[in-house]
């Protein structure tokens, strides 16, 4: 098999599993065990994965604490089924804006090398994606929100009325008949200028997600593109 087929095979199994042993990886894609072990070298020079013994993981550019590092394993296969459908939806030379989050910060992941530009509000995502010279990332200026990675307030929401975007993902806390909502009201205000400047808005947010109310309002239901769920 030629060496690029194998890395992407690789490094897809790796999105949609987070990590994996080289006997998995030989079983899963019918590869040999040694074209397997130089595709994860390739892939971890290339920063896109970490080796481990017997194995390998998805690269992690960021050591997530408290909440956040709680967030991202929760219905993690939710998660990165609603991240691989966002991904479906950019096309090479768009800008995307993300926002905070941990369905948000799968997505960057999956968008790391994409020849795309990136406008964010978190720092985090920022991180993620910060050694891959094909996706030029811009981030919003503010202060730093207490309860994430995301920053706000009115520099950001400045900075958030200069742009523009062909899509912007975000993510929400809550989903109910009234729309969609935000862990906090800074939060919330710094999406609703980004919604503002682009094209298309989706929503990533799995299923459990609905019937809650958090204190940030982002939008009704039918002021968005769409809601992308895991299902």
């Amino acid at each position: 098999m030629p060496r690029k087929g194998a890395d992407s095979q690789v490094l897809a199994y790796l999105q949609a599993r987070g990590e994996a042993r080289v006997a998995e990886l030989v079983e899963a894609l019918g590869l040999h065990p040694a074209t397997v072990r130089r595709a994860l070298a390739r892939l971890a020079n290339r920063g896109l994965a970490e080796r481990g013994r017997g194995g390998a993981r998805l690269f992690e550019a960021v050591r997530y604490v408290g909440d956040m590092r709680h967030n991202l394993g929760i219905s993690l296969e939710a998660k990165r089924r609603i991240a691989k459908k966002a991904a479906s939806l950019v096309e090479p030379g768009m800008r995307v804006g993300i926002s905070g989050g941990s369905t948000c910060t799968h997505l960057a992941r999956l968008l790391r090398g994409s020849p795309v530009e990136v406008v964010t509000n978190a720092v985090n995502v920022a991180v993620e994606l910060y050694s891959y010279p094909k996706t030029r990332v811009h981030v919003l200026g503010g202060e730093l929100n207490a309860y994430s990675y995301e920053l706000v307030g009115p520099r950001a929401l400045e900075a958030a009325a200069k742009v523009e975007l062909d899509l912007l993902f975000v993510g929400a806390t809550g989903i109910n008949e009234r729309g969609f909502f935000m862990r906090d009201q800074p939060e919330a205000s710094v999406a609703r200028a980004l919604k503002e400047r682009a094209k298309a808005v989706y929503v990533l947010a799995d299923s459990s997600k609905w019937g809650r109310q958090a204190f940030g309002f982002f939008a009704a239901l039918d002021e968005v593109s769409g809601w992308i769920r895991e299902d």
